[in-house]
Order: structure tokens, then sequence, then C-alpha cells
């Protein structure tokens, strides 16, 4: 079936193509890269705190969700915890104690659950706080990204601020807007590292665009026209202050299919997602991709693998049937990152 393309009405597919920054190095920062930037310390709850609904919240050591003079209850998490050592039947209400310590049941039997129970294909009783953050070329709001609805979508299944929101433009064309682009993304770091309290989920986009006959990628304008620069160069200065967020992280490519038409482009993207330890990558195959295109498959890889968490592997295929339109218009490419003996390989599906 042929793909349905289109011409974007940005300025082009071509760019003027440099080797490195524009103007001095006088003054410039030395770039992060993976390894040199500090990590981000993440301090790792407890599954006890990660659970339990009052731990979330601040509480620490045993607790309990209802008290009464004579009745104590229990949430399950927190029973199963604390009864490794010595297992014990889950009652829920106790009578002056809970388990294990010589508890008493306030009720004569086990909890019943009255009527219908309904709940998603795989679910949660607590999320960890999560952050996405869109690398968008400056400038390039010519073209609707799907990004912006995609995170109001998402806000809503993470309450009680544990949803945060970040849209990192870049323009890296010269060595002076690279100086400000490093700086500036000094303080958007400290509040990320101020979120991500409980455990690490980041959602990362990236999107810009590519060069058609070198597929180099897009750095902003420069005297009236577009420059482009090898990938390696673009994703090290754009995604190097973060080298210590992205670590684990689920990153889309916006961008067009010329960046995987070329071997020595796709595989210096490859390198990328091995340098800064990125979970899975997905990119779209298409010569001029059309990123509003993909928001049905982006809404229901997000339902699926963020909020449901489902493992990706098994839950890719349902994904593209449920965007059989987007077939029409470009191949989906998944790369999951595999760790194992210390070996280290990708899986391009």
């Amino acid at each position: 079936m042929a793909k349905n393309t289109a011409k974007k009405r940005t300025a082009g597919g071509t760019a003027k193509r440099v080797s490195s920054p524009l103007g001095s190095l006088a003054g410039s920062p030395v770039l992060a890269y993976p390894g040199v930037e500090e990590e981000v310390e993440v301090a790792q709850l407890d599954v006890h705190s990660q659970w339990c609904l009052i731990c979330c919240d601040g509480t620490e050591g045993d607790v309990v969700l209802y008290d009464c003079p004579d009745v104590l209850f229990w949430c399950l998490i927190c029973h199963t915890q604390h009864t490794k050592k010595v297992p014990a039947p889950y009652h829920g209400f106790y009578s002056g104690t809970v388990p294990p310590k010589g508890e008493k049941h306030a009720l004569p039997s086990f909890l019943h659950i009255n009527g219908m129970f309904e709940m998603a294909s795989c679910a949660v009783l607590a999320a960890v706080p999560i952050a996405v953050i869109h690398f968008i070329l400056s400038g390039s709001n010519e073209i609707v990204m799907p990004v912006p609805f995609l995170s109001h979508y998402l806000s809503h299944y993470f309450p009680n601020s544990s949803y945060f929101y970040l849209v990192v433009p870049f323009d890296v064309t010269t060595h002076r807007t690279i100086r400000s682009y490093t700086c500036t993304q000094k303080a958007h770091i400290t509040r990320i590292k101020s979120h991500l309290t409980h455990n690490r989920c980041v959602f990362t986009f990236f999107s810009d665009h590519s060069e058609e006959e070198s597929s180099w990628l897009f750095m902003e304008k420069e005297k009236g026209s577009f420059v482009a620069m090898s990938v390696s160069q673009v994703l090290s200065i754009v995604l190097g202050p973060y080298s210590g967020v992205l670590q684990g992280t689920m990153m889309v490519f916006l961008v067009c299919g010329s960046i995987i038409a070329h071997d020595d482009s796709f595989s210096k993207l490859q390198q990328t997602i091995f340098q800064y330890n990125i979970a899975l990558a997905i990119i779209f195959s298409t010569t001029r991709f059309q990123p509003l295109v993909a928001t049905n498959f982006l809404l229901a890889l997000a339902d699926q693998v963020i909020v449901e968490q489902l493992d990706i592997s098994k839950a890719f295929p349902g994904l593209l049937a449920l965007s059989s339109h987007l077939g029409q218009h470009t191949e989906v490419i998944l790369m999951i990152r595999e760790d194992a003996h210390s070996m280290h390989n990708l899986l391009i599906t």
C-alpha cells in the first residue's frame, strides 16, 4: 500500500550543512556528555512507603488507613510487607493491634466484595511521579505537535503534583546559543530532580527536522537559512545536560525518516541510545513525517505503557492495530535496549 506523504509547512527539507557550531569558541562552556554530568540523586522509598496511600503522602513507620477506639484497618500491601517472615491471612480489620503482634480479628470472617469490581487490564494502587520532557527545535511552531495534547491527557492520571511537563526549545546554531542553552538547562534539571523524589519515570520527545540528502538535524536559522549538523553532534549538545535524567527513559523521535534512511546517521542514533542509557526509542520511517498523524498511536502508547504499565514489547502489536491509519503514512520502528551478561544489544522491530 502506498504511503501518503505531504509537504510540510516548514522551510523545506534542505539546510546548509556545517561540521561544527558557528561563531567563536571564546567563553563557551565544556559540553556535557554522559558520565560527565552529575547523576540525578533519586531517593528510593521502600515498598511500604511506595504503595501505601498514607505513606506516599509522607507518613513514616507503621500506619493505618482507618482508626477508631477498638478497630484498626490495615491496607493489603502493608500487611504483605510486614508478614513476610511469618505469613498470616489478611483480614483487614483488627482489634487492638495489627499483624504480626498477636492481633485479634475484628470481623467474624474475611472481607467480602459486594457488587461489581472493575479495573483496567493492568492496574496499580499508586502511581510514581512522572516527568514528560519535550525537546523541540526553537521556532518550530509551524507544525502542530501532538505532545501538548498528550501531556494534557496524562496529567489527569497523576494528581497531587506528581506530574511534571517541561518543554525544552533548542537553538544550537552558534557557540553563543549553545552556551545560553546549556546555562538555561541547569534550572530545569534542578526542578526535575526535586520532582523525581520517589522513583524515576521519564517520558521524552525529540522534535526536529532532518536534511533530506544527508539526514543531518536542523539547528535553527542563520541569516535566514536553516543550518544542519550531524546527528551525533546535535543530540550530544541538546541531550548532554540531561544525561543523568535520561537513564531508563522512553524516547520518541518526531523527526523525518531520512535519519534512518542513511546508515551513518542511523548508526549514530543507536549509539546515542546506548550512550545515554535510554531504555527504548520509537522513530518513524516516512520521508516527510507528519507528527499529528501519530496522535492516536502516541495516545494509546501513553495509556497502555505509561498509565497501565504494560510491557511495550507485548503491547506494541496492539498499539499498531489501534492506529491503522498511521500505517498508510509511515512505518514505526521500536528499538529496545537489552543488557545481559555485560553485553549491550539493541533489539530493533
